[in-house]
């Protein structure tokens, strides 16, 4: 009961920070509300804080002002529903590419989307892999397995280059050619994974974005497999899976149509 106790403090919190009432003057508050006023104000500013370092592309592309300014939008538009403000911005992607002044800017939304792939790798669980499913992946038939990709892992699919924009994007002073040759490179995959406490993200190739899209959509490995046929290295592309804590574990299946045990 305390959990639900603390919960319901933290939503009682975020209401009255959302409250229209206090919109007022702050003098015409009464002594009560301005702690109120003023914790909001600082909620707000730790929130802009908050976006900054879970979308340093989107800031890099922006500057500063401009960013900020976003980041005050954002959070009256998408207020937090948790009092962990360290976990706001979750719709801050999808929120950039729904606002009509950034039209212009269609890709800032993906970009987004990749930064926030790279932070949420960060706080995901550790793969579970274990010898007893590399012993099945060794022996066992591809079509009594399936393979399960580890939590800290994502794929991200994109219009634009977001891999290349940020690595450019990266640099203090980023090369305006190189990103205006980015822009129109077109579609990319992004594969974003964490190894040991940094997060990654590599380009994908057509073949190799087909094996993770039949990883991730097929019950079996065998059905996995015969997506990708002789074009992919399953091999290497295992061997690094090992290495860099890409597969949580590797299940047997009964048969095609039953799920993982």
């Amino acid at each position: 009961m305390r959990g639900l106790s603390e919960a319901r403090r933290q939503q009682q919190l975020l209401d009255a920070l959302f409250d229209p009432g206090f919109a007022r003057p702050h003098d015409a508050l009464p002594d009560w509300a301005r702690g109120v006023a003023a914790y909001r104000a600082n909620a707000a500013a730790h929130a802009a804080e908050t976006l900054r370092a879970r979308y340093p592309t989107v800031l890099a592309m922006l500057g500063g002002e401009a960013f900020d300014s976003l980041s005050a939008a954002h959070w009256n538009a998408c207020p937090p529903t948790r009092g962990d403000l360290a976990r706001f911005g979750d719709e801050f992607p999808g929120w950039l590419r729904q606002r009509r002044d950034l039209a212009a800017w269609p890709w800032l939304g993906d970009c987004a989307h990749l930064d926030r792939a790279l932070w949420r790798v960060r706080f995901a669980p550790a793969a579970g892999l274990s010898d007893t499913d590399l012993r099945r992946l060794a022996d066992d038939d591809p079509d009594r397995l399936a393979l399960r990709l580890a939590p800290a892992t994502e794929l991200v699919e994109s219009r634009w280059a977001v891999v290349e924009l940020r690595e450019l994007h990266a640099a203090p002073d980023p090369d305006v050619d190189a990103v205006a040759r980015a822009l129109r490179h077109g579609a990319q995959a992004a594969w974003v994974w964490r190894q040991g406490f940094e997060a990654r993200c590599i380009g994908l190739d057509a073949v190799a974005l087909r094996w993770l899209r039949a990883l991730r959509e097929s019950t079996t490995l065998g059905a996995a497999l015969a997506q990708v046929g002789d074009d992919f290295d399953v091999g290497a592309w295992l061997a690094d899976a090992v290495r860099a804590g890409w597969i949580d574990g590797v299940d047997a299946v009964t048969n095609k149509e039953n799920t993982p045990s």
